[in-house]
């Protein structure tokens, strides 16, 4: 996955055209700050929390139990399901975010995702059959895993209206609700994979749960996710671009490792393969002159360094588990 940038997969210019149309999703969500409830810890249930930090309107909370990281309170599930069907930013990133960067996403990105579910599978002895996408999207992911003819049957969900219907043009079985909605036979599944769908989700318990039931026993659960364990988010609190309105759940490698546990899945393997935190903390510090005063030791390490030490620093970080982006991998017991 190395070798692309972040304007490769949001291009500036476009990321500048939805700034209006993210505002309007986020003041949809602040002006119905009366719908939002208050909840427990989203990976150990505990009661027990402190404030976190604050932004844009939206309130964090940390648990004191297992350090989660959780919007508190949020809005209701039903609200979220509301957001998230009338989201003007999501058809934008469908519209045209999605269809300029699907080159570098699908090559850079996608078909190594791909593959890596594949050699899980082939570690972990199981022998194609079914996979379920939860959080589609466009639709790249499956047409990734379908060209290496592994499964036998694909199987894309995606809630979201518009992407629903790119992933239904692209030929794939499509089931256009959330995943607590599904009707499928219980244990039928073989693999279920989700990237970048747990943060987003009112109660990622129940959703894990869920997808649990649908697979046979000896069956992949693979998550992709944020890791609030990551040099980003240390460094920059919330001032990190993945605190947002949407994420409402920041798990960590051994938080999330409890969450799949609790549920009945077995963790076999957690990494945090990671790709650009030195370039999004070096983009932040070109960004913000008061951070670079905060952080002297970041800015001369990263400002002005040349793509050897980039390159270093960022496999330290990968090596380390201390990049933003963890996976973790169960199996149904």
């Amino acid at each position: 996955m190395a070798g692309f940038k972040e304007n490769d997969i949001r291009p500036a210019e476009l990321m500048k055209a939805k700034e209006g149309l993210l505002e309007e999703d986020k003041e949809f969500l602040r002006s119905r700050k009366v719908e939002f409830v208050l909840v427990n810890c989203p990976a150990c249930g505990s009661q027990d929390r402190d404030l976190w930090g604050e932004k844009e309107g939206f309130e964090h909370s940390i648990c004191k139990a297992c350090s989660t990281v959780y919007m508190n309170p949020r809005a209701s599930q039903d609200l979220m399901h509301r957001f998230y069907s009338r989201s003007k930013n999501y058809d934008f990133w469908n519209k045209h975010i999605f269809p300029a960067s699907e080159n570098v996403r699908r090559e850079k990105i996608f078909r190594p995702r791909a593959q890596k579910v594949v050699d899980y599978c082939r570690k972990f002895a199981v022998e194609g059959g079914t996979i379920l996408e939860v959080g589609a999207a466009f639709g790249t992911f499956c047409e990734c895993i379908r060209e290496l003819n592994y499964f036998r049957r694909i199987i894309a969900v995606e809630p979201t209206h518009a992407l629903a219907e790119t992933c239904r043009q692209r030929g794939f079985e499509t089931i256009e609700a959330p995943v607590e909605s599904l009707t499928l036979e219980k244990g039928s599944v073989d693999v279920v994979v989700n990237f970048e769908v747990i943060e987003h989700l009112f109660d990622p318990a129940s959703f894990v749960s869920t997808c649990t039931d649908y697979l046979r026993k000896g069956g992949l659960f693979i998550c992709a996710c944020p890791n609030i364990d990551a040099l980003g988010t240390l460094v920059l609190k919330e001032k990190a671009k993945v605190i947002d309105h949407e994420h409402v759940n920041h798990f960590n490698p051994a938080s999330l490792s409890m969450l799949f546990e609790t549920v009945g899945l077995e963790v076999i393997e957690v990494s945090t393969p990671g790709e650009l935190d030195a370039e999004l903390l070096k983009n932040a510090l070109q960004e913000d002159e008061h951070l670079r005063e905060e952080q002297p030791f970041f800015s001369r390490l990263l400002l002005g360094c040349d793509e050897s030490v980039m390159a270093d620093f960022q496999g330290l970080i990968r090596r380390s588990k201390l990049s933003s982006h963890m996976w973790l991998v169960g199996r149904k017991r």
